[in-house]
C-alpha cells in the first residue's frame, strides 16, 4: 500500500499561478464539463463510496483521484493539483457552506449549532440545520463564486473541490479573521461527533491555526482544509487518513515553509 501512494504522490504535479483573485478561474468552462487528460485518468483510483449514510455510487464519476490547492495569503501565489477544480464528494467540508449560511440568517440558537457542528463535525446538527435551509449550499457557493460546489437534497450527496474550499476560507479570512466558523476551526474537538479523530491530512502541516475535516462512513474518503496566518490549504484523497496526511506533506512542504517566512 504504501509504494501505491508513493507513485500517485510522485505523479501529481502542483502547478503554480501567481496572484490572482481567489475567485479567479483558471478554466472557463464548469469544471463537470472538463475533461480530464489520459494521465490523470489512468492514476485514478475509483471506488463506490458511502458519505454520511447511504450508497453514493453516483459519486464515482467525480472522484478523481488526490487533490491538493494552496494560496498564500501575503502575494496571492496559488499552487495545485491539475484536479482542484474537479468536483466531488464534499463531506464534512460541505458543512462549513452550511454554517456559513446559518450564522447569516439563523436564528440565535442555531447559529451557535453552527458553530458546534464545526467544531465537532455533528452529522445530526448538519441534517437539522439543512433540512431548515436547504438552499444554504447554493447560496454560499453563489455569493463566494465555489463554481465546483453543488448541492443535494441531502447534504452527504453535495459536492465541492479543493479550490473552492481554499477561496471560502480565503474571503472568510479577509472578510474576518475571527469569523466564527474560522474560530470553530481553531477550537475543533480532537474526537468527532461520530468517535473519528480529527488529527489527519492538513491539519498536521505547521503553522497551521484551524482545520474542518471530512471523511466518509466506510473511511475510504479523506478531506481537509487548513489555515495559518499566512496560507489555505486543501486536499482529499480516494484512500485512508494516513494516505491524506502522507499527500500534503509530501506535496507542500516547501509551499508551507516558504509561507512561514514571509
Amino acid at each position: 500500500m504504501i509504494a501505491v501512494v508513493t507513485t500517485v504522490l510522485v505523479a501529481i504535479p502542483l502547478v503554480a499561478v501567481l496572484g490572482l483573485p481567489r475567485d479567479t478561474p483558471l478554466i472557463d468552462a464548469a469544471p463537470e464539463t472538463v475533461a480530464a487528460t489520459p494521465e490523470v485518468v489512468e492514476k485514478q483510483e475509483v471506488k463506490p463510496v458511502t458519505v454520511a449514510g447511504p450508497d453514493l455510487d453516483s459519486f464515482v464519476e467525480n472522484s478523481t483521484g488526490s487533490q491538493v490547492s494552496f494560496y498564500r495569503i501575503s502575494d496571492g501565489y496559488r499552487t495545485g493539483t491539475a484536479t482542484e477544480r474537479f468536483a466531488r464528494p464534499a463531506l464534512s467540508l460541505i458543512k462549513l457552506y452550511i454554517a456559513a449560511y446559518v450564522i447569516e440568517h439563523g436564528t440565535l440558537a442555531e447559529q451557535y449549532d453552527a458553530i458546534t457542528m464545526i467544531s465537532s463535525s455533528s452529522d445530526k446538527v448538519a441534517g437539522q440545520l439543512y433540512r431548515a435551509y436547504p438552499d444554504s449550499i447554493d447560496e454560499v457557493a453563489e455569493e463566494y463564486g465555489l463554481l465546483s460546489t453543488r448541492a443535494a437534497d441531502r447534504w452527504g450527496f453535495s459536492v465541492t473541490s479543493t479550490w473552492d474550499a481554499v477561496n471560502f476560507i480565503a474571503q472568510l479570512l479577509e472578510e474576518d479573521p475571527t469569523h466564527p466558523i474560522l474560530v470553530a476551526m481553531a477550537e475543533a474537538t480532537p474526537i468527532a461527533a461520530d468517535g473519528y479523530g480529527q488529527d489527519f491530512g492538513t491539519s498536521v502541516l505547521p503553522g497551521v491555526i484551524g482545520t474542518k475535516w471530512g471523511w466518509s462512513d466506510k473511511r475510504d474518503l479523506h478531506s481537509s482544509v487548513s489555515f495559518g496566518e499566512n496560507f489555505v490549504v486543501a486536499a482529499a484523497v480516494t484512500g485512508t487518513a494516513d494516505d491524506l496526511t502522507d499527500l500534503v506533506e509530501f506535496q507542500l512542504k516547501d509551499e508551507i515553509e516558504e509561507a512561514l517566512e514571509d
